[in-house]
C-alpha cells in the first residue's frame, strides 16, 4: 500500500505520524510511506534521520498570525492544494492520513477530491478548526479522547488513543538513579513561559542543589540564557535545544514538567511518568487545560495554570513530589492506566481493513 502521512510543523503533529508509519513498515516491507510537510517545520530535520521521504507544500498557519500573515496564509492554500494533488498522483497514493493542523488540510482535501481513501487523527479533546472541517470529508476519524466523539459523525469515528513512537515502547530500566531528576519539556520548540518559571523557581529550591538535577529541553532561542542561569544556581543540569533520545530522558526522570499537548501526555502515560502540567494558555478552545484535567482527575499529574505560575508555586510542587515518594509512585501508577499503547495498531488495522474492502 502507498500511504501519504500529512502532518508536521511541530513535534505534536509529526511524532504520531512517525508512530503510524513505523507500524505500517512493521506490517509489510511493501508498504511505502511518504510524508507531506513544510520546509521550515521540524519534519525537515527529523524525517531524513529516519529515512522517510518528505515532500513539502507552502501552506502556512493561520491562527495567532498578523493580518498580513493571515492573508498570505489564505493565498498559500490554492498552491498547496495543487502541489498536494500532484504528489498524491505521482506517488500513486492509496491512503491519505491527516494529523491535524494546517499541513494536513490540503492533503486530505485533495485526496478526497481525487477519490483516495482519507483518514484523520484528532489528538486533543477539543478538535481544531482544520480537523472539524476535514472530519466531514474523511472516510474515517480516529480520536485520542472519548470527549472528541461529539464533534464528528458517529458512524465514521473510532477511539484509537494517541500513537507513540517505537523508541518509547522499550522497557524502562529498574529504578531511577539519584539525585531526584526533573525533565523539563516545553515541546519541540521549547516553551518560554516554562523556561522562565523554572529559572524563577531555582532560588526557592536553594538547599536542594545536591538532591535535584535537571534535564531541560529549551528550544533554540533561550538555550544560552538557561545554561548560564543553571551554572550560577549551582544545580546540575543537562540543557539541550532539542532532544532526540526521549526514552533515555523519560527513563531517568522522576517527574516531568511540560505543556499538556496530547502527544506529550500519551508519552507520559506510556512511560508511567508523574508530571507537573502547565497548559499552553492560548491553545484553541483551551484544549490543553482540558487534556491536563484528564490526568489531574485520575491522580496522575499536578496542574499549574499560567495565571498561577511563578517561581514559588513551581518550586513548591517540585519539593512536594521530591519529599513524598509514596505520592509520586501513586501518580506513576495512575499515569500508566491512561496509556493506550495499541493506538498505532488500531489505526493501521482499520486502514488495512478499508483497503481490503475497496480491493
Amino acid at each position: 500500500m502507498n500511504i501519504m502521512i500529512a502532518g508536521g510543523g511541530t513535534g505534536g503533529h509529526l511524532f504520531p505520524g512517525i508512530a503510524i508509519a513505523q507500524e505500517f513498515q512493521k506490517r509489510s516491507p511493501d508498504n511505502n510511506i511518504i510524508f507531506l510537510g513544510h520546509k521550515n517545520g521540524i519534519e525537515s530535520r527529523i524525517l531524513p534521520k529516519l529515512k522517510f521521504p518528505l515532500k513539502t507544500i507552502p501552506v502556512r498557519g493561520f491562527k495567532g498570525k498578523s493580518i498580513f500573515k493571515k492573508i498570505c496564509s489564505v493565498f498559500s492554500i490554492p498552491v498547496s492544494l495543487l502541489k498536494a494533488a500532484y504528489y498524491l498522483k505521482r506517488f500513486h497514493t492509496e491512503t491519505v492520513i491527516g494529523l491535524g493542523g494546517y499541513i494536513s488540510f490540503p492533503a486530505v482535501v485533495a485526496g478526497s477530491a481525487l477519490g483516495i481513501r482519507t483518514v484523520i487523527h484528532e489528538q486533543n479533546s477539543i478538535p481544531g478548526l482544520s480537523n472539524r472541517i476535514l472530519g466531514r470529508l474523511a472516510d474515517r476519524v480516529f480520536i485520542s479522547y472519548e470527549e472528541s466523539r461529539i464533534f464528528f459523525q458517529k458512524h465514521k469515528t473510532l477511539l484509537s488513543g494517541m500513537p507513540v513512537r517505537n523508541q518509547l515502547k522499550k522497557k524502562p530500566s529498574p529504578g531511577k538513579e539519584k539525585p531526584f531528576c526533573i525533565f523539563i519539556l516545553g515541546g519541540s520548540q521549547g516553551a518560554r513561559e516554562i523556561n522562565h518559571a523554572v529559572m524563577a523557581a531555582l532560588p526557592f529550591l536553594a538547599g536542594f542543589e545536591d538532591r535535584i538535577r535537571f534535564i531541560h529541553q529549551t528550544g533554540q532561542s533561550e538555550i544560552n540564557m538557561l545554561k548560564e542561569n543553571y551554572n550560577k544556581s549551582g544545580f546540575s543540569a543537562q540543557v539541550s535545544a532539542f532532544i532526540d533520545d526521549m526514552f533515555s530522558c523519560y527513563n531517568q526522570a522522576h517527574i516531568v514538567i511540560s505543556r499538556a499537548g496530547a502527544s506529550t501526555l500519551a508519552e507520559l502515560a506510556l512511560c508511567s511518568k508523574a508530571s507537573v502540567l502547565i497548559p499552553y494558555p492560548f491553545a484553541a478552545a483551551d484544549h490543553q487545560a482540558k487534556n491536563a484535567e484528564a490526568f489531574v482527575d485520575r491522580g496522575a499529574a499536578l496542574m499549574i495554570n499560567s495565571r498561577d505560575l511563578n517561581g514559588k508555586t513551581l518550586a513548591t510542587a517540585i519539593k512536594d513530589l521530591e519529599k513524598d515518594r509514596d505520592k509520586l509512585q501513586k501518580m506513576e501508577t495512575r499515569a500508566k492506566t491512561l496509556s493506550m499503547p495499541e493506538a498505532s495498531k488500531t489505526i493501521v488495522d482499520e486502514c488495512c481493513r478499508m483497503a481490503a474492502q475497496r480491493a
